[in-house]
């Protein structure tokens, strides 16, 4: 009896034994899946979308060239002053920005009535976002479209900059056929306009390939194809819309203060969207410093039919807000 109650116990502690070391592996297991979600997570590429900028790095101003490591100046960061929202002041421009984001033109009537409101409670702020708006109104309505080239009249001098803006590259770090019609019109405009500056604006969007950006590859095509390494002005940190036009401010306003008026050089759906950004910004460097600002005069376009009317209103309305105040 007593022998047959040693070997039950003995039996019974082996059973522990091996769900203790069957607990453990399981626990093993689950840390190493963890781990490795962990870095799965950090390779995630970032989206374009409408993130704050406060906290986004400083950008860089380079002058590559095809022979030796690009020289860098890192300008001032772009601090703007906050505007000076109130209690009695930030809901009519939130109301202007609803109301245009739900109406577009139709609602411009009562936008330019909550603006006459705006200006009496407080005439800078007041002045600035109905330059904004108007100028808002004017991109989606007004603006005239040119295709692979800028137009006649422009400034010949380097007082004119040409803004390509940047597009998500493939996983390895190679153009897609859409950031290279975007560049072609960029060269196109820069062989008619030689004096001007060229600017190239994005960061790195290739997410199997950390060492290049989408400025940097736009820079090396433009090289490539003989645009002087001294006419390009790159801005590589920028990942949305609303920081190229931010980061490229900066950069401007640090550094080539000759410059008074941009022409952007895109898609033709996103040309809206990048002419109302970048005009925001100067307006906003305007508030900020009490200088003129510089001008977005024109632009040039690579056709992209199958993406028409994809830059919404209401896309505009939550980058444009991102950019006017990006602790809202």
């Amino acid at each position: 009896m007593k022998s047959g109650t040693r070997r039950w116990g003995r039996g019974l502690t082996g059973l522990l034994a091996l769900l203790l070391v069957l607990a453990g592996l399981l626990w093993l297991r689950s840390l190493r899946a963890e781990t490795a979600a962990g870095r799965t997570e950090v390779r995630v590429p970032q989206a374009e979308s409408a993130a704050p900028l406060p906290d986004a790095p400083s950008p860089t101003v380079a002058l590559p060239s095809p022979t030796q490591t690009p020289a860098a100046v890192t300008p001032r960061p772009a601090v703007f002053r906050e505007p000076r929202y109130t209690d009695r002041t930030l809901p009519l421009v939130d109301e202007m920005v609803s109301t245009y984001r739900s109406l577009q033109s139709a609602g411009m009537p009562s936008i330019r009535a909550l603006l006459e409101r705006l200006k009496a409670a407080d005439p800078e702020l007041g002045l600035m976002w109905e330059k904004v708006m108007e100028y808002w109104d004017h991109a989606n309505t007004a603006l005239e479209i040119h295709y692979d080239v800028l137009p006649d009249g422009l400034p010949e001098d380097d007082s004119l900059c040409l803004v390509v803006l940047g597009f998500q590259l493939l996983p390895d770090g190679g153009m897609e056929a859409e950031l290279v019609g975007r560049c072609e019109a960029a060269l196109a405009s820069a062989k008619k306009y030689p004096r001007a500056y060229v600017l190239v604006t994005g960061g790195g969007t290739a997410y199997r390939n950390g060492t290049v950006t989408e400025a940097g590859v736009m820079a090396e095509w433009l090289e490539a194809r003989g645009l002087d390494p001294e006419r390009l002005i790159v801005e590589d940190r920028s990942l949305t819309t609303a920081e190229n036009a931010a980061f490229s401010d900066a950069i401007l306003y640090d550094a080539y203060p000759q410059i008074r008026s941009l022409a952007i050089i895109s898609s033709d759906y996103h040309i809206g969207m990048g002419s109302l950004l970048f005009n925001a910004a100067a307006q906003l460097r305007a508030y900020e410093t009490g200088e003129q600002p510089y001008a977005v005069v024109s632009n040039a376009a690579f056709p992209v039919p199958r993406m028409a009317g994809t830059e919404n209103a209401v896309k505009q309305a939550s980058f444009l807000w991102t950019l006017m105040d990006p602790h809202y």
